[in-house]
Order: structure tokens, then sequence, then C-alpha cells
């Protein structure tokens, strides 16, 4: 499924520079999986396809919803990912 969410990083996140820099913007992702060790463990994560951000727990996205196709890539392509 497609998803739209704020990126609002924890401290205890191990996050790069990239990463950083999306820090209070709005941004879209897929699913992930279920983290299953470490400070999220249990947590759905999600990720932004085509970058270096990595997996990114639920708790770091803020007003996570599904979105359709056509948002999710127009979001995509705002933040630099899409083509």
């Amino acid at each position: 499924m497609f998803y739209e969410a704020i990126f609002e990083p924890s401290e205890n996140g191990d996050y790069d520079a990239d990463a950083m820099d999306l820090a209070g913007k709005m941004i879209a992702v897929e699913d992930g999986r279920v983290i299953d060790e470490g400070d999220h463990k249990g947590q759905q994560c999600f990720y932004i396809p085509n970058s270096t951000v990595g997996w990114i727990p639920s708790s770091d996205l803020k007003n996570i919803k599904t979105v359709p196709f056509v948002r999710w890539k127009e979001i995509h392509s705002s933040i630099g990912f899409g083509d």
C-alpha cells in the first residue's frame, strides 16, 4: 500500500543526513516489515523507495494515511526520489 506521512525522527533514530533533511516534511512511504529487534521492536516500519533513508519505524511518522498512487507519486517526486 501507499502512504503519506510527516517524518519526525526520534532522538534514538539512526538516520543519515539525507533522512534528516526530510524531518518535518510530508513524505511518501510504502509498507515495510515488523521490526524484530532494538528500540523499535514490534513496530511496523516503512521505507521510501529509491532513497538511502532505510527503515522508518511507525513511531517516527505522524499523520500516516493511505493515499492513491497518483498522490503518492506526486509526494515522492516532490521530495526528490521520483522520475
